[in-house]
């Protein structure tokens, strides 16, 4: 399978640069920064790092051009004769104000949102009133006072020869290079990546896993701002060098698992588990024949499957190293209902302990059936009907279905915003007004009783705004919810909101908070502009955030191991192989994942269970900002749920 995977799967990824630099030292009479190459070095990467030419990195190290190795030491050459102590970063302080963001202020300054984190550890995690924060001096910045970090300001009537220090010319990583000289044995060339948006995603988040700037990004698809959408094509240009890889390191620390002792799967000293994925290699002539090119492209449902499968086959690497003896099968069904049947059988032939998958809803109504009958834990890792959870405890779904992910908004809004005025737009069909009504009842149950508030429901009313404006309090925030899945609905309310807003100046004013559903993330018609503006709320059944350690160690790891680029079915297959097997075959509890998170509980005597974690998230200037995770423990109710 892994020979497989090597041909179909493009090499070309953006590795990241670790600092570690240990020190500095003198040889011969020059200055050498000493760097200990870690996971994801490159030999472009330190180029970058420390504006140095890879040939003259080569020259002070000539075992560098047979590749970096983990733990290898190499001289950086400088400019300098003597040791010098490292030059302080030059920076200007800035008050934060209220309602400002990371994102506004990154743009006074004309600098990265990245940039003002390095120097102020924690910001990304939010921003107080008349906070200090060090802005780095990139560009020239008029009317704001030069400061050294750790440096008092200085008096107003001080001349200080810092003042009027001329500023470098900022580095650009392509000048000088000398990386097409054969004679190191270096291969180095562009890589252009046409990369299509996904939901949820952000320029932000896509530079942070490409690590290309956003600025870079804006240039190369020439954007007018920063706001794009699901669907859209970007061209990405990295760059590809070919070197030795270093050893994965494990993923998993033990430490951070804990024991349970909930056993669906009888204890055994080795498992059989089968990944079932619809890798459908026979629509994919052209990847392996091995003739591909940069421009081949897999088919989308080959592509997902094999993207979860490298994210599962890191995830069993770790768990081996958790103790797990198992035979492991990824079994590729074509999206045939026959040949999953026959594999399967009718009495558990090949003896499995575990079946993780397959994707399609009627293949995945047969394995649910057949793990009941032969008491094997079938495991869905898409969205499924509830009802299928009736009456079949061998069968866990580990994303939340869509009347979880509404409780979860309708409780967090009753514990973050129950004093604040809630409107909900009346169904325009039967499954949505019983959406409308099992929200309002959990909104309303979920408060105390001594604070017990209403929500207001109301019609959209015409093009006008006005209905909905009768229902606005300008005084206090609001938070209109709409649970519509109708294009068509979803944009006649919200052009009605924004006719509202656009009223008069004292609705314009007014804090207006939109709630609706993570489907609206896929609508072209619904632009950042409107998500924006009304600092649009929806809960989903994931989060990824790419600044995250553990998150930016997978990458890394990823990286190496496949030579490509991980992507959010990457992730999902990490997480969940991760959780069940570690949870159902060695009764460890791993709840958190690196973009999911795991409260999988029965929904009833004899039913079958579900994950009822749901990521609240919110778009504010531009970027998707996660809020908090919310579990539902609600009891089974085919009645209510009526299969959602």
């Amino acid at each position: 399978m892994r020979i497989l995977i090597a041909l179909i799967v493009f090499f070309g990824g953006a590795f990241s640069v670790l600092s570690q630099e240990i020190r500095q030292e003198t040889k011969d009479g020059k200055l050498y920064r000493v760097h200990a190459v870690e996971a994801g070095n490159t030999l472009y990467g330190l180029h970058v790092k420390y504006e140095v030419t890879i040939e003259s990195i080569i020259k002070a190290n000539p075992t560098a051009k047979d590749g970096l190795k983990v733990g290898q030491i190499l001289y950086i050459p400088t400019n300098g004769d003597v040791a010098q102590k490292p030059a302080q970063e030059k920076y200007v302080l800035h008050f934060v104000k209220r309602k400002e963001t990371l994102y506004g202020i990154s743009r006074s300054y004309n600098v990265s949102v990245a940039d003002i984190i390095r120097l102020n550890p924690g910001a990304d995690e939010g921003l107080d009133i008349k906070q200090e924060l060090k802005i780095p001096l990139l560009s020239k910045i008029d009317g704001k006072p030069i400061l050294m970090e750790e440096e008092k300001p200085l008096d107003k009537n001080e001349k200080s020869e810092k003042e009027t220090e001329q500023r470098f010319e900022p580095h650009n990583p392509f000048k000088d290079d000398s990386v097409t000289v054969i004679d190191y044995k270096v291969d180095f060339q562009d890589s252009i990546v046409n990369y299509e948006v996904q939901k949820g995603e952000t320029l932000y988040s896509i530079s942070r896993r490409f690590m290309v700037p956003v600025e870079e990004l804006i240039e190369q698809n020439n954007l007018q701002g920063s706001s794009i959408k699901p669907g859209q094509v970007l061209t990405i240009k990295l760059k590809k060098e070919r070197i030795k890889e270093v050893e994965v390191r494990e993923l998993v620390e033990q430490d951070t698992i804990k024991k349970t002792t909930d056993f669906l799967v009888k204890k055994k000293d080795d498992y059989k588990v089968l990944i079932v994925l619809p890798m459908r290699l026979e629509d994919n002539p052209k990847a392996l024949s091995g003739l591909y090119s940069e421009s081949t492209s897999l088919n989308q449902l080959t592509n997902l499957s094999v993207e979860f499968l490298m994210g599962a086959q890191m995830a069993l690497d770790s768990l081996e190293k958790l103790g797990l003896n198992a035979e492991v099968e990824f079994f590729d069904t074509g999206g045939d209902l026959i040949k999953l049947k026959e594999k399967l059988g009718s009495n558990n032939k090949g003896n499995l302990d575990l079946v993780i998958g397959p994707f399609y809803p009627q293949l995945l109504e047969h394995a649910a059936k057949w793990g009941l009958s032969n008491k094997v834990p079938i495991v869905a890792v898409t969205k499924i009907p509830t009802k299928l959870l009736e009456n079949n405890p061998y069968l866990l779904s580990m994303v939340p279905s869509e009347l979880t992910m509404i409780s979860a908004m309708a409780k967090y809004l009753a514990k973050e915003h129950g004093a604040d005025n809630i409107v909900i737009i009346e169904g325009e069909n039967e499954e949505v007004k019983e959406r409308v009504q099992y929200f309002k009842d959990i909104f309303e149950k979920s408060q105390s009783f001594a604070t017990r508030k209403s929500a207001k429901v109301t019609g959209v009313g015409d093009a006008s705004g006005r209905s909905l404006m009768n229902q606005i309090d300008t005084d206090g925030s609001n938070f209109i919810v709409c649970l519509s899945s109708d294009v068509q609905q979803i944009m006649k309310f919200v052009n009605a909101l924004n006719a509202a807003k656009n009223y008069s100046p004292t609705y314009g004013k007014a804090a207006i908070n939109m709630v609706g559903l993570q489907s609206w993330m896929d609508i072209p018609a619904l632009n950042s502009y409107y998500k924006n503006r009304f600092e649009f709320h929806f809960a989903a059944s994931n989060y990824l955030d790419y600044d995250k350690k553990d998150v930016k160690k997978f990458l890394a790891d990823y990286r190496l191991r496949y030579g490509s680029d991980a992507s959010k079915y990457a992730f999902h297959g990490f997480d969940v192989v991760l959780s069940q097997v570690a949870s159902l075959l060695l009764g460890y509890d791993r709840s958190i994942g690196l973009m999911d998170h795991f409260s999988v509980e029965s929904l009833g005597k004899n039913h079958g269970s579900e994950n009822s974690s749901v990521f609240i998230s919110k778009q504010k200037d531009f970027e998707i900002q996660f809020l908090e995770i919310i579990s539902n423990n609600n009891h089974f109710d085919v009645n209510q749920r009526r299969g959602n």
